[in-house]
């Protein structure tokens, strides 16, 4: 299961590839899954300010296929997957999430606790 795992988060580091714009190295994607659903933000380190991305086709499907390979009771709430150079590392928690807190208090947390103040510049919307 760890190989079919390792090739999984694999080929999510390709998908987040597709995104030539700007480089992959300091790519961060953060997720909040359940059955069926996924809540994704991506972001670019550009030093000074992140920058978010749009999800590319086939990540969403590629995320939830990830979570629904593991056994039910070892199936992820929250995944953060970090590129540095040319390496990932993808970290999960598992269990319920808070229903008192929001998905966009929880990825400002995360974004806080990673990379301090720096500000999320987000594209204009079309």
């Amino acid at each position: 299961m760890a190989s079919e795992t390792g090739a999984r988060l694999n080929g999510i580091g390709n998908l987040l590839a597709q995104d030539t714009d700007y480089p992959l190295d300091g790519t961060f994607l953060y997720v909040e899954a359940d059955w069926g659903w996924a809540d994704i933000s991506i972001f670019k380190d550009l030093g000074a300010s992140l920058l978010w991305r749009d999800p590319m086709d086939g990540l969403c499907e590629a995320l939830l296929d990830l979570r629904e390979a593991e056994v039910p009771e070892k199936r992820w709430s929250t995944m953060q997957f970090c590129i540095t150079g040319e390496k990932f590392d993808a970290a999960f928690t598992y269990g319920p999430l808070d229903p008192e807190v929001s998905a966009l208090k929880r990825r400002e947390i995360i974004l806080r606790r990673r990379y301090g103040n720096k500000p999320v510049v987000y594209p204009p919307l079309d």
